[in-house]
């Protein structure tokens, strides 16, 4: 291999986990064709998984495909998990850069991601903001060929159909080359779920006990569209321009029968509630990379993203015979806008040294206009009100690292990236704080090192300082309402502008045994502690239960994970991984004072058969659960989740595939406690949801 491919290849490992990566250059396409080697040869702690692996289920959605990753979990909510750490302590990025808040998964169609990278350990070009680790999404980019290809699908669950159609286009010419991906959804939704609510005094005695049948119908349209543009300019300089849009528009009916058996009924014991909301969400990013003598290179990118949503709700309360009793309409508009400037500076020192500088910088701006009115049982209106509210964060970086390969053996990954944090927010509202404002700044140390031994297996270590801020509309002091039966089980919700970022201290290490051909089976380790950690707090104001985010204190979080692919034979290929994680919080009592929404063990296992033009598999998905301690007053538990997924893909022919996929196939019935416990006695609230099997019939051609 000549000078020139050996500084090539150690510019990319310092860049792999970063947008600029996505540049089609001819040795990069060489180095990414077999992941298993280039995870080996890595400094830093990534897993990769390529589109073959990301699309071989027929997932709909990109929640399925990333709960069989290694020590990844979804929670209740949709929201992704490493380590088991929720709460915002795992950062998504789309190509690179952190995703917007309200960001959704169903957002993305499996079929349009080029590769998921799993980053365990923060680096310093990318933001420190991943306590628990960072998952980066990659969009595809355009390919070295012409292409078109159009796929349609059909989901069955509980007897509602939902199709979708995707196409693909892409081409490349000596100067440029383009990509564009579209996806169009119409998703129907049926979800039956019932709440138990019991109170007992201090003697054990029931004094409440109701029951609430429940359903929630929901329409939801939604379009796609990821375009890509690349060009070739004079002196080696590339230009690419990324963008994605995703604009959707949800209709939701909930309604609830409230049985009292034991006490009185709640306020409204017979309700319906309607949202219909148009949700967009615009990103755009300008990338230019810059090549300069002795194999160094200027890359600059600037973007700009969107997220706005215009919706509606209107609340319906009635008595238990079905009179009305009362309507509550609110109209809100929250939009954030984020722009964003971030620069690099490599250059190589000799063949086995690279060094890297750079800034990343970002203003971001969520505002939100409420009105809202009531009436009562004769329509007449009996108040109203209307407020607006602001938060405002800006961001400084700048980070230098080095990656070094010191011996042929071991090599060496250092950074250092200082992060400010400028934070203001302004409420127009009664009731609400003064404008506040607010200034941090963390300076963010990283060390990654890895070690080959003699049979060509890998030993690594990392240390690294990550922090999470806390996210506009938590900063927010807007109080989100519960229509009927406001109770310490089922409190409002409201920000607090005082919150400070969470600041943290980690290590992890691992050994990974390689077997060639892509087998591997690797054990790993981490170790986390925590300062100003988010908990929520109950508290009662006006007479009404609320629940918002404080710094609580301190909190440490550890735990092992495992993970093994393995070849059995030239046609079966088995995967297993293996996840146990544990936490606790300093200030708050034991037992189970783990971190909130954290899942305490995780484990897949899969098979995948070929032969001839068939392939059949599937994998068995595990995520424990169990009680978690908010406070002395407040315990949450949750059942733990078992899902079965089955697949079949028939090749037709080298354009034409049909692909069969079953999801939930076992139908477990999901349960969540949320109990409250003080000197009058004690309350409970279970929600029991059922589930159901999905049946996906996916048919892909090439044109």
């Amino acid at each position: 291999m000549t000078p020139h491919k050996i500084t090539s290849s150690l510019l990319l490992a310092v860049s792999a986990c970063a947008y600029a990566s996505e540049t089609p250059e001819p040795q990069q396409v060489q180095i990414t064709g077999a992941r298993t080697d280039l995870r080996q040869r890595e400094t830093t702690t990534s897993i990769v998984i390529n589109h073959a692996d990301i699309v071989r289920q027929g997932d709909q959605a990109l929640a399925d495909v990333l709960k069989r990753l290694p020590g990844v979990s979804i929670s209740a909510t949709g929201a992704i998990q490493m380590r088991g750490l929720g709460n915002g302590y795992t950062q998504i990025l789309l190509n690179g850069e952190p995703v917007a808040a309200g960001f959704s998964l169903d957002s993305i169609a499996p079929e349009t991601i080029e590769r998921i990278e799993v980053l365990r350990s923060a680096t310093a070009e990318l933001s420190n903001q991943a306590v628990a680790g960072a998952i980066n999404i990659i969009l595809k980019k355009a390919t070295t060929r012409k292409q078109r290809s159009l796929s349609a699908s059909v989901a069955r669950q509980g007897g509602i159909n939902t199709p979708a159609l995707s196409a693909q286009l892409s081409d490349q010419s000596d100067a440029y080359s383009y990509s564009l991906a579209a996806t169009l959804i119409r998703k129907r939704t049926e979800k039956p779920f019932a709440d138990w609510q019991e109170q007992r005094d201090t003697s054990g005695a029931t004094t409440l006990l109701r029951y609430t049948p429940q359903n929630e119908s929901g329409r939801t349209d939604a379009l796609t569209i990821t375009p890509r543009l690349n060009w070739k300019l004079a002196g080696g300089d590339t230009l690419s321009w990324q963008s994605f849009a995703y604009l959707r528009r949800v209709d939701n009916l909930a309604r609830a029968d409230e049985t009292a058996l034991i006490g009185e009924h709640s306020e409204y014991p017979r309700n319906d509630a309607n949202f219909v909301a148009n949700f967009i969400m615009l990103r755009s990013d300008l990338h230019w990379t810059h090549l300069l003598a002795e194999g160094a290179k200027v890359e600059i990118k600037l973007g700009a993203a969107t997220n706005r949503r215009t919706g509606t709700f209107d609340f319906h309360g009635r008595d238990a015979d079905g009179k009305p009793l009362g309507r509550h309409h609110v109209e809100s508009g929250p939009v954030e806008n984020t722009i964003t400037s971030t620069g690099t500076y490599r250059h190589p020192i000799g063949e086995k040294h690279a060094i890297a500088l750079g800034w990343d910088a970002s203003h971001a701006v969520r505002s939100e206009d409420r009105k809202e009115t009531l009436f009562d049982a004769d329509g007449k209106l009996t108040g109203a009100n209307s407020a607006d509210y602001s938060a405002n964060v800006n961001r400084l970086a700048l980070f230098a690292q080095d990656e070094w390969q010191v011996t042929k053996q071991y090599s060496l990954y250092l950074g250092l990236r200082h992060e400010r944090l400028d934070t203001a927010s302004r409420a127009n509202a009664a009731n609400a704080p003064d404008a506040l404002h607010s200034t941090s700044s963390v300076w963010s140390p990283s060390l990654q090192s890895r070690y080959e031994l003699a049979n060509k297996d890998v030993l690594r270590l990392a240390v690294s300082r990550t922090y999470k801020a806390p996210p506009l509309v938590k900063l927010v002091p807007r109080r989100y309402t519960n229509d009927n039966n406001n109770n310490p089980t089922n409190p409002d919700e409201q920000g607090n502008p005082h919150l400070r970022p969470e600041l943290a201290w980690g290590m992890d290490a691992a050994y990974e045994h390689y077997l060639g051909e892509g087998a591997l089976v690797s054990i790993s380790t981490y170790l986390r502690r925590i300062r100003d950690v988010t908990q929520s707090r109950l508290f009662q104001q006006d007479g009404v239960w609320v629940e918002a985010p404080f710094n609580e204190g301190n909190a440490s979080a550890h735990g092992v994970e495992l993970e093994a692919k393995l070849p059995l034979t030239k046609a079966l290929d088995l995967r297993v991984n293996l996840s146990r994680n544990w936490s606790r919080v300093d200030n708050v009592p034991g037992p189970d004072n783990r971190l909130e929404s954290q899942t305490p063990a995780t484990a897949n296992i899969g098979l995948d058969y070929r032969w001839s033009q068939f392939t059949v598999g599937g994998n068995l998905n595990y995520q424990a659960a169990g009680p978690s301690r908010q406070s002395a007053q407040v315990l949450t538990s949750a059942s733990p989740k078992r899902e079965l997924d089955l697949y079949a893909l028939w090749k037709i022919s080298s354009k034409t595939q049909l692909r069969l996929s079953a999801s939930n196939l076992l139908r477990h019935q999901a349960t969540e406690t949320y109990a409250y416990n003080d000197t009058t006695g004690t309350m409970q609230r279970i929600r029991l949801t059922p589930t159901q099997a999905t049946l996906r019939l996916m048919l892909e051609h090439q044109l």
